[in-house]
């Protein structure tokens, strides 16, 4: 259901058209719509978890170039600081993501070499052009507008609001390159997916982060299921997550320190040994 969504709005975009928003909203001035919109955004910014740290269990499936790995690992997330994704094969881990305010960190120690580069060095993050904030924002299942560390009045009053599938959908159109569509769940004010394209027909690739099996967590209900996929810009690469045991656990060191004995490599290069 979350995906036909996707489709359906994305269909009628095609053919020039827009999800229908009801009749109540066919009467709505542009003024009155906007106010609609940015009520319906403050509703989905307010949803969301009350404390600053997370730390879950999970299981990691990832696919890229036709071939898909499975394992155990661990994801933890301090707000404003750090988002990491821990993976491991048979209690030992043998890879770890680690993203912050600065850069992003890979590391591959069953080859003993990593990787440190920028936002826009990696090709999934920079195609959707997504920075530490909006890649938070994602984990914690939040709205975002690319490039803004928080939501004020004035990036509320940016999205436009209609319905698909019977939930609403807060469509931001109005940055360069992308357009993003969050779709929320019309009773829970929950994001269900996010879906990024290009603006223009031409344009090529998809970057999509759905959520499912919500569960209480810090006040909230909270996505015990993620999903991202990249589509039709090279290589496809798709990243799954089912978290148990969430806690609200602080004690935790923020910064991964990598051994002297792990050699720098090129980005290109640690994902070619990874076959991803």
């Amino acid at each position: 259901m979350v995906m036909s969504g996707c489709r359906s709005s994305k269909h009628l975009a095609e053919r020039g058209q827009t999800p229908s928003t009801g009749p109540s909203a066919e009467t709505l001035s542009p003024s009155e719509a906007q106010k609609a919109a940015a009520e319906c955004v403050a509703r989905v910014a307010a949803v969301q978890a009350e404390g600053p740290c997370l730390t879950a269990t999970a299981k990691v499936a990832i696919s890229g170039k036709g071939k898909d790995f499975s394992a155990s690992g661990q994801l933890r997330l301090k707000r404003d600081d750090v988002v990491r994704l821990s993976v491991r094969v048979l209690g030992m881990e043998v890879g770890l993501l680690e993203f912050t305010p600065s850069d992003v960190l890979i590391v591959d120690r069953f080859n003993k070499q990593y990787v440190r580069a920028s936002y826009a060095e990696v090709p999934f993050l920079s195609q959707a052009d997504l920075d530490f904030y909006a890649l938070q924002a994602l984990f914690w299942n939040e709205i975002f507008v690319p490039g803004q560390r928080r939501l004020d009045e004035r990036a509320r009053s940016r999205f436009s609001l209609s319905e698909a599938e019977g939930r609403n959908l807060l469509s931001l159109t109005d940055t360069p390159r992308l357009r993003y569509d969050f779709f929320a769940n019309s009773r829970t004010d929950c994001i269900e997916t996010l879906r990024v394209e290009g603006q223009n027909a031409s344009d090529r690739g998809t970057f999509s982060f759905t959520y499912a099996d919500f569960r209480p967590f810090s006040g909230r209900s909270f996505p015990t299921r993620m999903q991202m996929r990249v589509t039709g810009a090279g290589t496809d690469l798709g990243l799954d997550l089912s978290l148990s045991g969430l806690k609200a656990d602080s004690d935790w060191n923020t910064r991964t320190t990598v051994s002297a004995k792990y050699t720098r490599r090129p980005l290109d290069q640690v994902l070619k040994a990874l076959k991803l």
